[in-house]
């Protein structure tokens, strides 16, 4: 007789918009399909979308979720993660496994939260923990789930859905180098500062060239944005916000990715993994799982931009050197972290897939 596949929900936010949890959850969700049936809770976006998907959310589990599903849910930030403890409480009412993802450094930066404790509380023995790296989940573990963590917290990368191969790399193009940054473009990205690195960088190199592609969330950024624009002619390119065959462009264009980010969040972000499985070199600053990440210990960005600026010409310089063997180095090193993410994974999905015996009831 065949065992009929287990249920797992998928709670959390989808596109649109485009941010990175919304983009992970919709990778992942197709990963998911391959376990188990799937069913799919989208959170909303927005005060009054958040609060429909919530209350969708919590009838689904006091009513709909049986004790035997299991729920893998990302931990939603800031306000809504106080509507989260609430659905958090019925799962433990229920008796329902549930894996929460954090892709935010948040509530280690600035932890203990108190919400995050609450979460960790409510949630009982069947909550599990999914952290991006094995430093973040010893970290989060330490802070919340004292002597539990090691069975509760479970490390899974993002490379293990943003890493693909790549074939060996194309002769280099007739260009100048090209220094290169997306993202929804905000001081907090550090946007600011890849400017100001290009314009001390071009100083020495006087063919170098910058593009910067994605959504401009601050005025005072497309200010500087155009002005750069303006100085630099022909050399500074602003492509707006981009996807599909327009994104790969973007990453066949430049030689170097720059992400000195300072945003307080900041995990493991998906444009480093894309960059190296792209050929693409990058750097960044030590925030969340990014120095666990880099490929070369000098792709670390220190906030001295004089120092930074040393860094951004040598590892242009090597590049020039020899082109070819650089894009195939980020490839191997995406490569290497997609195959450890691919361990991490298997070992997790054991985990919840496993037809555990219920608890005995808390004392």
């Amino acid at each position: 007789m065949t065992q009929a596949k287990p249920i797992i929900w998928l709670v959390g936010p989808f596109p649109p918009p485009l941010h990175g949890q919304a983009v992970y959850n919709a990778a992942f969700a197709a990963h998911l399909r391959q376990h188990g049936e799937l069913r799919v809770l989208a959170t909303g976006e927005g005060i009054a979308s958040k609060l429909a998907g919530y209350g969708r959310i919590l009838l689904a589990a006091l009513f709909r979720m049986r004790r035997s599903d299991t729920v893998y849910t990302s931990m939603p930030g800031q306000m809504a993660a106080w509507l989260f403890a609430a659905v958090v409480a019925a799962f433990r009412l229920r008796g329902i496994r549930h894996f929460v993802h954090h892709h935010s450094f948040r509530s280690i930066v600035l932890g203990p939260l108190p919400v995050m404790r609450l979460v960790v509380r409510l949630g009982g023995r069947r909550q599990h923990h999914i952290l991006l790296s094995p430093v973040m989940r010893d970290r989060f573990a330490a802070l919340y789930l004292g002597s539990s963590g090691a069975v509760r917290a479970h490390a899974l990368s993002n490379a293990l859905l943003f890493c693909p191969s790549v074939a060996s790399a194309p002769p280099r193009p007739p260009r100048s180098f090209t220094l290169g940054h997306m993202s929804v473009l905000t001081l907090h990205k550090g946007v600011d500062t890849v400017i100001r690195l290009f314009r001390q960088a071009a100083a020495s190199c006087p063919e170098l060239r910058l593009v910067l592609a994605g959504p401009i969330a601050e005025e005072v950024l497309r200010a500087e944005i155009a002005a750069a624009v303006a100085d630099f002619p022909g050399r500074v390119e602003y492509r707006g916000s981009i996807s599909g065959e327009d994104k790969q462009r973007f990453y066949a264009d430049i030689d170097l990715f720059l992400l000195p980010t300072r945003l307080v969040d900041e995990a493991e972000p998906l444009v480093m993994l894309e960059s190296y499985a792209a050929g693409v070199e990058f750097m960044g600053t030590d925030r969340g799982c990014i120095p666990e990440r880099l490929r070369r210990a000098d792709a670390l960005l220190t906030g001295e931009e004089g120092t930074d600026t040393t860094r951004i010409l040598t590892i242009l310089e090597e590049a020039a050197a020899n082109w070819a063997s650089s894009r195939q180095a980020c490839s191997r090193h995406a490569a290497a972290l997609h195959a450890s993410a691919a361990v991490e994974g298997h070992a997790l999905f054991v985990e919840m897939l496993a037809r555990l015996p219920d608890p005995q009831p808390a004392g």
